[in-house]
């Protein structure tokens, strides 16, 4: 790549990066959706923080982890290929949305990984957290205009719920098999 691209890219991100700010900050920030990301993102946590299993707190962890790391890069290569985009963010420097990425997702998931100990009973529960997330929470957020979908479909989001729960189920239960 030449110089002279290096230079025009660079421009362009310097004034992308300003007109992303000057929005947030003229739009986004005290808005409705932007209370909605906050208060939905704390509330999750505090819920979990009362809920937490002490016992199994590693693994728990672990599933909560395991789940946020996949999500923000399948939301990295999503916005990266312009699949969606996020009109509202809690932060104006983040691309992804980290209400989904960094509460929601996690959350669900520790919860889940919690309280349906065995395969077939966290699967099918697996299953219907997946279709409330592609019947209800997404179709919120496309509302409440926070996620904007470009060329994605909200029913491709399905299997990669249910691949992110299988694979976190098993990588606990294995750290777990191996910690014994």
């Amino acid at each position: 790549m030449s110089q002279r691209l290096m230079d025009d890219m660079i421009k362009s991100h310097k004034e992308y990066s300003d007109f992303k700010q000057n929005y947030f900050f003229d739009d986004v920030l005290f808005s409705f959706q932007w209370w909605f990301l906050v208060l939905l993102f704390i509330v999750l946590w505090i819920i979990w923080i009362i809920l937490v299993d002490k016992k199994h707190f590693k693994s728990i962890i672990l599933v909560g982890l395991t789940t946020s790391l996949l999500a923000f890069i399948l939301d990295d290569i999503g916005l990266t290929l312009d699949f969606w985009a996020y009109s509202y963010q809690m932060t104006y420097f983040a691309s992804q949305l980290y209400t989904v990425d960094l509460a929601i997702i996690p959350v669900f998931y520790m919860l889940l990984y919690q309280y349906a100990r065995t395969w077939k009973i966290y699967s099918i529960i697996l299953v219907l957290l997946t279709f409330f997330a592609v019947l209800v929470a997404e179709p919120v957020m496309i509302k409440l205009s926070i996620y904007n979908l470009l060329t994605w479909n909200i029913w491709y989001s399905a299997p990669f719920y249910i691949l992110i729960g299988i694979f976190a189920k098993w990588f606990a239960d294995w750290v777990d098999r191996k910690g014994e």
